[in-house]
């Protein structure tokens, strides 16, 4: 893997965010680190979920180093912070990220305590550090719009939005678009969205079909042409703990692959 950032430019930073839980949210970020990692690309995944199941995925177990709310609160308490120290590496799927634990359900607090509180990961992240490190920090949001999830929007530079092909989560985008467009206070959403991603395609059904041509007619382009299927194969590779994209024969994999070069082609060549 190339060892050498890109460009010169900060690290583009990805917010992969819908309040509906379910929806693939950390599939999607495991994915794409993988997929970007392929692509030479160097990725830093960030699970700010306090179930912390993109932790569990790569492996991670309690080892003492700080984890996520361990930098919110010594950010927000202007203790000093060794960044290095934060990251994890996973050699198989060639990522770094940072982990959470449960104890993030209390960072809301600490988080609203601060003078500045909805630029507290904006902080964190703006940090030369990761700049010069990474090419990409991606964020696996939890399924809500709170101060934590709202933070991570205003950081970010882009937004990807996973919606399961299900009537209800095709509900959910248009409040998720309302507030990242009000955290951002700003009316184009073009300038953020990479694009609404469709995820638990069931190509045996029309009802997946209806719910991808209703995004499509409602929000076009906005939305990938590519979509990620429904197959056992996702739910096997959690247990394994292991990325559809590291299986060559994986059909998921191959999709996300797609929606990395989409990523790409959009953050690289704007």
């Amino acid at each position: 893997m190339n060892e050498t950032k890109i460009t010169n430019n900060k690290a583009i930073k990805i917010a992969v965010s819908n309040q509906k839980g379910g929806v693939g949210k950390t599939t999607t970020v495991m994915n794409l680190g993988t997929a970007l990692a392929v692509k030479n690309r160097r990725a830093l995944l960030v699970d700010c979920d306090p179930q912390h199941h993109l932790s569990n995925w790569l492996g991670f177990e309690s080892d003492g180093k700080p984890t996520t709310s361990d930098v919110i609160f010594n950010t927000v308490t202007n203790q000093h912070i060794n960044y290095a120290n934060c990251i994890r590496h996973n050699k198989d799927e060639h990522i770094d990220y940072i982990p959470s634990t449960n104890v993030l359900a209390g960072m809301l607090s600490v988080i609203a305590a601060d003078n500045n509180s909805s630029n507290v990961i904006s902080r964190i992240f703006d940090n030369e550090y990761f700049n010069q490190k990474y090419d990409y920090i991606i964020f696996d949001c939890q399924p809500a719009l709170d101060l934590l999830v709202t933070n991570i929007l205003k950081a970010c530079d882009k937004l990807i939005i996973p919606v399961q092909a299900d009537l209800l989560s095709y509900d959910g985008v248009e409040q998720m678009i309302e507030t990242f467009m009000r955290v951002k206070n700003d009316t184009d959403i073009r300038k953020y969205l990479i694009g609404m991603l469709v995820t638990m395609y069931q190509t045996n059904t029309k009802h997946s079909a209806t719910i991808y041509n209703a995004l499509k007619e409602s929000y076009g382009d906005l939305v990938f042409n590519s979509y990620i299927s429904f197959r056992t194969e996702t739910k096997n590779s959690v247990g394994f703990h292991r990325s559809s994209v590291s299986d060559l024969k994986s059909v998921v994999g191959a999709q996300y692959i797609e929606i990395a070069n989409k990523i790409m082609e959009v953050c690289e060549n704007g």
